[in-house]
């Protein structure tokens, strides 16, 4: 459980937050008591869902997206395959994938324990974040939808 120090960590971080989305005119819905915002962009080829999270329990930033399709079973495994080697490539944040339920989301975190994140570290989180999702996503799909081996997806 959060103490006060931590609930007024989390709120200091949570504005912080959202005067960079202010900053940059970025449209988002914002839930102060949960420390909440949801928010979107459109990709080069799908729109990004944003949903960005300030834990004060586990004093982490929580940037998820999930994507905007599930993996046909026949594509699980192969899915599986292409999300293990993507995430080997990235150097922050990762995708997961549910092969029972064919979900993938992308998640980056930050910690703000016993410190103060700036305006910058939010903008390289979401826009690092933004730019990952917009690489991958449409590759993603296209291996859903059999537009892409797997093969070839293992050599780009």
């Amino acid at each position: 459980m959060a103490d006060e120090k931590d609930v007024r960590l989390a709120k200091e971080t949570f504005a912080t937050l959202c005067k960079m989305l202010d900053g940059h005119d970025w449209h988002y819905n914002r839930d102060d008591e949960n420390y909440t915002i949801k928010c979107g962009a459109q990709g080069d080829d799908l729109p990004l869902d944003i949903n960005i999270k300030v834990d004060p329990d586990k004093k982490l930033v929580m940037l998820l997206s999930f994507m905007p399709f599930n993996v046909p079973e026949e594509k699980r495994l192969d899915m599986a395959l292409a999300v293990s080697i993507v995430n080997n490539r990235l150097v922050d944040g990762s995708f997961d994938y549910d092969v029972m339920h064919g979900n993938i989301l992308f998640r980056m975190t930050t910690s703000f324990i016993e410190s103060t994140l700036s305006e910058t570290a939010f903008e390289y989180m979401l826009f690092c974040s933004c730019g990952t999702i917009d690489e991958y996503n449409d590759k993603f799909l296209m291996l859903c939808k059999g537009l892409m081996p797997v093969e070839k997806f293992l050599q780009n």
